[in-house]
């Protein structure tokens, strides 16, 4: 017998193969339910239907599924006049307890000017973990009331947690606003004996704590370092405003960062954390702080050593444990490759979120590359079986048999082939560089490579983590139903939602459905196309997860295909390297810039795509336009190619980084590798300095594989061996 879940699983994959041929309405309210008054609301407000929307979404609310029920009533809150919108607000926000209800009532409420409803909202909400914007808006409310509870409710929202975004734009909007009407004679303050009104010491010393915290969050560390001796009088020494752990964290950054008295400073700390402290958090970050101060000095590694390890000892979770971790293999990195791989060998079986290691496995690699600790790979891969993420072992299963293989004088072909097949059957999600590397040195075929991907691996179903079953379902009810009543805009947004609350809420088969819809909706200028492919991204890229031949297809589009093809056959590059550099660019979004200033699919710099305009012999364009882009990105990529002498691989790098950067780069390798002659590819991109053109390369690469492999038929070991 099947369980109700299960039925439900299967009759919602059903379904959705079903409406993909015919969205008869008939039987998609048949299908639905009373979910189906929801969806039949939403498109009566689209034709701006108001008295019709609300009786479908009361019906939604009376008898619809969890997700469909409470998304109704948050509609119902934004109809009627204003009583009827305050009362169902309330009514919304007794039914749904949480974070999200009391997020979405407290902001209408305060769009209504109902101060007193608003605080009363978020009466017992604790500023130290709720959600930062509804921490912003019960301090708006307080404000609007002149509530007394508003300085230190300030200061609590401040001191208690990481400063955000939403911190530092209430800073600016609002705190300021305060002290200026305080200074003007406002509530709050006493008067000299000549009549001049003052700050009260608990204001003025809770202010200066939040403009330390502002400068830290800024990244001012020497003027934060200038604060710092009066911080430490007025929380530590005269205890004049409350000590929390993250006044202590950035205290501890202001030492790191801001000035160069670490020894003195380092045992400071250490003092510190000795102390018996309420919040043992204190005593954790003075412990990590006082580490990372004796790190910054040669002579007193081991002694920061000792503290890291002594913080592992202090953790309150296992997220400050793997903090405290990874700053003692960083520590040990510092001290030497052997020294690193030791303390893996030493406390790897204790890693908790494994992923949160892999930038550490990132520098290990490079470092022994580059010092010709060779050797050291197999130590390392004996030490993370079991214990470092499937990329990860992935990445150092190959590397290790592929030292092996160039390093050893008579190599062991069966023990290196075992190594290999290790890499190729590791399970790391979208990860699939490593695994396209082993399957290359394997002699993989087409038909083997299938199986690598596609083969049933017995792998258990991935439960949410956070949310029932129950909840689940009905979320996915939810988003199955926006595609199948044509209401695409609503996907994205309530996905992520739903992804941010759990990330195996929403089943990878789900997501298919719905990423192959918004790609069915986008016009080519519209970011439906990202949306889809980042929809999905997410979603397979989890270590553990059962990937389809569908769920490939999605993860590398071929978005844009006349104007990839068009360019491609003029500048002779394959189209199957442009779709992979442009996935890997952009993530297929026309109008995206850059922080650096890149523009469009292909990312290109205006200066960059000046001098492609010169040479094209082209006057007027527009970067925003997907055809001109993809020319322009092609060509440049094609004139990078030539010049590297028809490398791939370094025309990719060079993309990334510059033609000048990877020549220099080049140079450095072949000392590094001890190659005088032609440098082995993937060994050469281990050992670049820069990260994040390690990573580009990896990405590019197997992108291409796997567009030659899904839609030309070609075996993407090929591929590889054609980039590489």
């Amino acid at each position: 017998m099947l369980s109700s879940a299960k039925k439900i699983i299967l009759a919602l994959a059903f379904f959705s193969l079903f409406t993909a041929c015919s969205q008869e309405k008939n039987s998609l309210n048949k299908f639905y339910g009373a979910d189906a008054n929801y969806f039949n609301g939403l498109l009566a407000l689209r034709d701006k239907k108001t008295e019709t929307a609300q009786k479908y979404f009361f019906r939604s609310a009376k008898k619809g599924s969890y997700w469909a029920a409470r998304k109704s009533m948050k509609q119902l809150c934004l109809m009627g006049d204003v009583q009827e919108r305050i009362k169902r607000c309330s009514d919304y926000l007794k039914k749904y307890d949480d974070d999200d209800a009391r997020l979405f009532a407290v902001r209408e409420f305060l769009a209504d000017k109902e101060w007193a409803r608003a605080i009363e909202a978020t009466d017992g909400i604790d500023l130290a973990v709720c959600d930062n914007s509804l921490a912003a808006l019960r301090l708006q409310a307080l404000d609007k009331k002149n509530d007394s509870r508003f300085d230190k409710s300030v200061y609590d929202w401040f001191t208690q947690r990481r400063i955000s975004d939403i911190h530092y734009e209430f800073y600016k909007q609002n705190a300021r606003d305060e002290l200026e009407e305080a200074i003007a004679g406002a509530d709050g303050f006493s008067t000299e004996s000549d009549g001049e009104p003052r700050l009260s010491d608990f204001t003025v010393n809770a202010d200066f704590a939040l403009q330390f915290r502002i400068a830290i969050y800024r990244g001012n560390y020497n003027a934060a370092y200038e604060m710092y001796e009066q911080m430490r009088a007025l929380a530590i020494e005269q205890n004049k405003i409350p000590l929390t752990w993250q006044l202590i964290a950035d205290m501890g950054r202001a030492c790191v960062y801001g000035n160069n008295e670490d020894i003195k400073n380092a045992k400071y700390f250490e003092e510190l954390a000795a102390s018996a402290w309420k919040d043992k958090r204190i005593n954790y970050y003075a412990m990590i702080y006082s580490g990372l101060l004796y790190n910054k000095n040669d002579n007193y590694r081991r002694r920061a050593l000792k503290q890291f390890e002594a913080a592992l000892d202090l953790a309150g979770d296992e997220g400050e444990r793997d903090q405290a971790l990874w700053y003692y293999l960083q520590s040990c990195l510092k001290i030497s490759t052997e020294e690193a791989v030791a303390g893996l060998r030493k406390h790897a079986a204790s890693f908790n979120q494994q992923d949160y290691f892999d930038d550490f496995f990132d520098s290990l690699s490079v470092l022994l590359f580059s010092g010709g600790k060779w050797n050291l790979f197999q130590q390392v891969l004996d030490a993370i079986k079991g214990h470092s993420s499937q990329a990860t072992l992935s990445k150092y299963a190959y590397l290790t048999a592929r030292v092996l293989q160039n390093q050893t004088k008579e190599p062991d072909k069966e023990k290196i082939a075992g190594i290999y097949k290790i890499a190729a059957d590791s399970n790391p999600g979208t990860y699939v560089y490593y695994k396209l590397l082993a399957a290359k040195e394997l002699e993989y075929s087409a038909g083997d490579i299938d199986k690598m991907f596609f083969e049933p691996k017995n792998l258990p179903p991935l439960e949410p983590e956070k949310v029932s079953m129950e909840e689940a379902l009905s979320a996915r009810k939810l988003l199955l139903g926006y595609a199948d009543f044509g209401l695409g805009e609503c996907i994205y947004d309530d996905w992520k939602f739903f992804f941010d609350m759990d990330k195996k809420m929403i089943d990878l088969p789900t997501v298919e459905r719905l990423s192959s819809f918004l790609r069915q909706m986008a016009n080519g200028q519209n970011d439906y196309y990202s949306k889809s492919l980042r929809m999905i991204a997410r979603s397979a890229n989890l270590d553990g997860i059962q990937i389809s031949r569908a769920a490939f297809e999605l993860l590398y589009p071929q978005n844009f295909l006349d104007s990839i093809r068009a360019s491609a056959k003029e500048f002779e590059v394959d189209d199957y390297l442009m779709f992979a550099l442009i996935r890997t660019e952009s993530f297929f979004e026309p109008a995206i810039q850059s922080h650096a200033g890149a523009i469009g699919l292909t990312q290109l710099m205006e200066s960059t795509a000046s001098d492609c305009a010169k040479r094209l012999k082209v006057e007027k364009y527009n970067l925003l336009d997907p055809a001109t882009n993809i020319r322009f990105g092609t060509y440049y990529y094609s004139h990078m190619k030539k010049r590297l002498n028809d490398s791939g691989i370094l025309a990719l790098f060079a993309y990334n980084a510059g033609i000048t950067v990877v020549r220099r780069w080049i140079r450095s390798s072949k000392i590094e590798l001890n190659s005088q002659g032609q440098l082995w590819s993937d060994m050469f991109l281990e050992t670049l300095p820069f990260a994040e053109t390690r990573d580009y390369g990896r990405r590019v690469v197997s992108a291409a594989a796997i567009y030659a492999w899904l839609y030309d038929g070609k075996n993407p070991c090929d591929i590889v061996s054609e980039l590489m």
